[in-house]
């Protein structure tokens, strides 16, 4: 089943950040969901059919919408808090700065402008501690210098930076962030060494040393190398290697007047027969042929 943090698309209402003494979040309803993270000072909630929670700094906590709740502060001195109001996806009709968000008791809140989240969003209240406090206030107060006064393109990239928010709040106690597999990790190595090879190429002087030299500065055996290269790409590390040298001797020899001994010698061959007895196995034909059939 697909993950939370893969199926939301969050839209955002509206984004703020309080900063005083003696705070207090009086009895009401939200009819989209809000997203706090407490910087300084500790507060306590109230959300109706739970347990109080304790929100202390570098905290988060993210209220579900329609559910009666209030807050109060708990500790002395300033708190400091910073919040958003959202959708976790899309929803008709769409809100804006001006459509209510809040409905204060005793008031009683319109059951139909209220945005239920989907079914996908556990139904718990998600709150907890924030494991990089001081990245995560910086990229928010980014994303609330963009709401607030950047263009229209930097405001609807609030989105992103949200989503990467919610990401790095979410993606630990959710088990969003799995171990790579070993299929994952054996597909990353053989990425590695391609690109090894392929850097080696570049370079006429880099092309002429030991392949199994270079290889292990990856950190493994050169037969353990070799395994999962074939595994991942059908044929040893040497025949890929050999084959891009000759696929960049083809066009040496089509492109230029160079002697084939110096076309060998910009694939990192110096031994002439050598490098003819590759193109040969390679393309069928010796390089001198090769050429003049051209």
């Amino acid at each position: 089943m697909a993950h939370l943090l893969d199926l939301i698309s969050p839209q955002i209402h509206t984004i703020g950040s309080y900063e005083g003494r003696n705070w207090s979040g009086p009895l009401r309803v939200i009819y989209d969901q809000e997203m706090l993270l407490i910087d300084g000072g500790t507060c306590e909630t109230q959300i109706e059919g739970e347990k109080r929670i304790i929100s202390a700094p570098a905290s988060y906590l993210i209220k579900p919408s329609g559910i009666p709740h209030s807050s109060v502060q708990t500790s002395k001195g300033t708190i400091r808090f910073r919040w958003v109001h959202f959708d976790w996806i899309h929803q008709e009709p769409s809100m804006d700065e001006s459509s209510p968000r809040i409905c204060h008791a005793p008031a009683k809140p319109r059951r139909d402008l209220i945005r239920t989240a989907p079914a996908f969003v556990p139904r718990q209240i998600l709150h907890g501690p924030l494991a990089a406090p001081a990245s995560l206030f910086q990229l928010f107060d980014r994303m609330q210098q963009r709401w607030s006064c950047g263009t229209p393109m930097e405001r609807a990239s609030c989105r992103a930076l949200f989503l990467e928010i919610l990401i790095e709040i979410l993606g630990g106690s959710l088990n969003y962030f799995q171990e790579p597999s070993r299929g994952d990790y054996s597909h990353h190595l053989a990425n590695r060494i391609r690109e090894m090879l392929n850097r080696l190429l570049e370079n006429p002087r880099l092309a002429r040393l030991p392949l199994e030299q270079e290889m292990a500065k990856l950190g493994y055996s050169y037969p353990h190398l070799c395994r999962i290269f074939k595994r991942a790409h059908g044929i040893s590390p040497l025949t890929y290697f050999n084959n891009m040298r000759m696929e960049r001797a083809s066009l040496l020899l089509r492109d230029t007047a160079l002697p084939i001994n110096e076309v060998a010698r910009q694939v990192g061959i110096d031994n002439p027969a050598y490098f003819t007895r590759l193109f040969v196995k390679h393309s069928k034909k010796n390089p001198r042929r090769f050429r003049n059939e051209l």
